[in-house]
């Protein structure tokens, strides 16, 4: 096969000898160029776009971030402020646990201090009685500081006593 070559090489002038290699040359140059450097140089590009786009979201993340956390401690600082708007903390309490289905099960509230309340429920759902103290701190800014909860058989009703405190009244 190589005599074939050598004889076809040694049949052309020089100067389509020369032509032939130059071309050989540039046809080599494309396809390295296709098939190494290109799919290469592509896939550059979409992990740096991909990186642009990582960065923008990270960005976003923390623009987020920072506007729940005003926004949280603004809605903080509103619910404290509610509170100590005139209502006591006696009434507040004694409301919210009506409005979150515990009033036929709150059986007794006593003022501990000058900001903090005790109270006692029987015989509530578990579940409303755990809605009921993130109602309190959620809405109102109520902090519950001491909880005692006991199941009562086998049912998900149980007794709470339950100490929280708030802005004075």
């Amino acid at each position: 096969m190589k005599s074939s070559f050598t004889n076809m090489m040694g049949n052309l002038n020089p100067r389509e000898r020369n032509a032939l290699i130059v071309g050989g040359i540039i046809l080599g140059v494309l396809l390295i160029y296709t098939v190494l450097w290109k799919p290469f140089s592509n896939k550059v590009e979409k992990l740096e776009h991909s990186v642009q786009e990582q960065r923008a979201l990270q960005q976003w993340i923390n623009t987020a971030s920072a506007e729940a956390q005003r926004l949280r401690a603004t809605k903080n600082t509103n619910s404290a402020m509610q509170n100590t708007a005139g209502q006591s903390l006696l009434s507040l309490v004694d409301q919210a646990a009506k409005q979150d289905r515990l009033g036929t099960a709150l059986k007794r509230i006593e003022p501990e201090g000058a900001a903090k309340v005790r109270v006692w429920i029987e015989q509530a759902p578990f579940d409303d009685v755990v809605l009921w103290m993130g109602n309190l701190k959620d809405t109102y800014g109520v902090q519950v500081t001491n909880v005692s909860i006991d199941r009562q058989g086998t049912s998900a009703l149980v007794n709470a006593r339950i100490t929280v405190e708030g802005g004075a009244p």
